[in-house]
């Protein structure tokens, strides 16, 4: 028997073959489960768990490539939102506050001007906004005439990236009752959310009379502004309105369902209710200079100083004309004025009307064997004639027709 046979049958049992290295991985994974598994919270859970050792990290080459992904996503994540917005690029202006600027060359206003524009929509001077950001704000503007109060404010929004015009038109109702010139500090005053001035200027200007015309600023004809004078609603001129329907024993007509008969017995009843006013005519020639204004007087002023030329008579009739309806036409012709009356808009037989007939007598009405009325629409109507044809034949001279209905659909409202 050699050696081995001679081993005791103890030494056989403790002796066993070697395991190999899977075989050894194999049983400690098996003697974790078991472990895990024998674990009562483990039981209650019935997770598997594992250790970081158990993660197998991938080659460098998967690595790279979900690297690549990652930024890729946040990419498109910041892009997406306001973060671009905060980038700077070096080809790109930098974010800049707005700038303002005002073109305003006027020396002079009258106040008639304003509040034309202000109907219209217009400006005396225009600001311009420049917002080079890429997001919208809002500004703040100041304006006005600090020397007679009622500053005005106004909130605009500017969108990114635009530049806005901006008409602004100053006004004071104090305005319309200066009596004489005065030199007035125009103030014009631009700030950001923040309160922070982004513009601020003063310019000294002449403020004319309330009661002023300007016949032409910068070469362009404002005749049409005396139509703001023509004021239907005026007390006086109700008052007067009312008394020349009492000598048709208070009946009234429509303008638009007039014979010509009842239309010219109508526009005799006004004149001689205008006429037993007393009015004094007061002769003065008009200038229509570069440059040139008429002091002007409303209504209620004529019949209370009891005097008037050519244009105020005028006026004061087209104010009773257009309160009853009628179409009224302010005919300025060289150095005076006349009023032209008609039953509507598109009517070709107007009654003309020398105005400066108004302060006629009756001793003269007798000795001329003719009425003041009768005078005044045959005088009215030659002159109107006699301007046409040479206006026509470019022979001189000056004709100039104010529609004051269409000076109401251009923005030419009455002085209130």
């Amino acid at each position: 028997m050699d050696k081995f046979d001679r081993q005791t049958e103890s030494e056989k049992i403790s002796v066993e073959p070697k395991k190999t290295k899977n075989e050894l991985d194999i049983d400690e994974i098996k003697y974790q489960n078991r472990s895990q598994t024998d674990n009562p919270v483990n039981k209650s859970i019935g997770k598997k768990v594992f250790k970081l050792k158990d993660i197998k990290i991938g080659s460098r080459k998967d690595i790279w490539y979900a690297s690549i992904v990652a930024i890729i996503l946040l990419s498109i994540a910041f892009f997406s939102t306001d973060g671009f917005r905060m980038l700077k690029f070096d080809n790109e202006p930098k974010r800049t506050l707005l700038s303002v600027d005002a073109y305003f060359q006027e020396q002079e206003i009258f106040p008639v001007y304003l509040i034309y524009l202000r109907n219209s929509k217009q400006g005396l001077l225009d600001l311009t906004i420049t917002n080079p950001d890429i997001i919208d704000k809002n500004v703040e503007i100041q304006y006005g005439f600090t020397d007679f109060g009622e500053m005005q404010n106004q909130t605009v929004k500017i969108e990114s990236g635009s530049v806005k015009k901006i008409p602004l038109t100053p006004y004071s109702s104090k305005l319309k009752f200066l009596e004489s010139p005065k030199n007035a500090t125009l103030l014009v005053k631009v700030t950001d959310e923040q309160n922070k001035v982004l513009y601020s200027n003063l310019w000294t200007v002449k403020v004319n009379p309330g009661d002023e015309i300007p016949w032409k600023i910068k070469n362009k004809d404002y005749t049409n502004l005396i139509a703001s004078w023509v004021t239907p609603e005026n007390r006086f001129v109700q008052e007067l309105v009312r008394k020349a329907k009492d000598k048709n024993n208070g009946v009234f007509i429509p303008a638009n369902k007039m014979n010509d008969e009842e239309f010219r017995n109508f526009v005799k009843d006004i004149f001689n209710t205008v006429k037993e006013e007393g009015i004094t005519y007061n002769k003065s020639k008009i200038s229509f200079d570069e440059g040139s204004s008429q002091r002007i007087r409303l209504p209620g002023q004529t019949l209370k100083t009891k005097s008037a030329n050519s244009i105020d008579a005028s006026i004061l009739l087209a104010s009773l004309f257009e309160n009853v309806g009628l179409k009224p036409y302010i005919v300025i012709l060289s150095e005076h004025a006349i009023i032209g009356v008609a039953r509507s808009q598109h009517e070709n037989d107007k009654i003309f009307i020398e105005t400066s007939l108004l302060g006629r007598s009756t001793i003269q009405s007798i000795l001329s064997f003719e009425s003041a009325f009768t005078s005044a629409t045959k005088s009215g109507k030659e002159a109107y004639n006699k301007a046409y044809s040479n206006s026509v034949n470019h022979a001189g001279g000056k004709l100039i027709v104010i529609d004051v209905h269409k000076a109401r659909q251009e923005k030419v409202l009455p002085l209130n």
